[in-house]
């Protein structure tokens, strides 16, 4: 086995504790208080698509260079602050979007919201 695989599989086993560092810490994923399998299974797996998104928008961020700047709960929580309605004839739009969400999306480079 050469260094350059062993350097590879170590900063893998890296990786994988700073997932479930993140797990615990940034989503508060460390007990579970469940009693059947079928609910563990279930809370595992959202948890896991809980970190895949937590993890797409680190890389995003940090594609952008935006590390100081910004941090994967902030645009979370500002991106949180967005709803669609729907209203008494059955249209749909976005009540007021927050000047601080646009920036965020803008800096980004997103395209999730439509043009108004």
């Amino acid at each position: 086995m050469d260094g350059e695989l062993l350097y590879d599989i170590y900063k893998s086993r890296e990786d994988v504790e700073q997932s479930f560092d993140a797990m615990k810490n940034e989503l508060e994923e460390d007990k579970t208080y469940l009693q059947d399998d079928e609910s563990i299974w279930g809370y595992f797996f959202i948890t896991f698509l809980s970190l895949y998104q937590h993890y797409r928008v680190l890389a995003l961020i940090r594609s952008k260079d935006l590390v100081g700047k910004l941090s994967v709960n902030e645009v979370l929580l500002q991106l949180s602050r967005v709803y669609l309605v729907k209203y008494a004839d059955g249209t749909t739009g976005f009540l007021d979007i927050p000047k601080k969400v646009e920036n965020i999306i803008n800096t980004l480079g997103l395209n999730i919201l439509p043009k108004l």
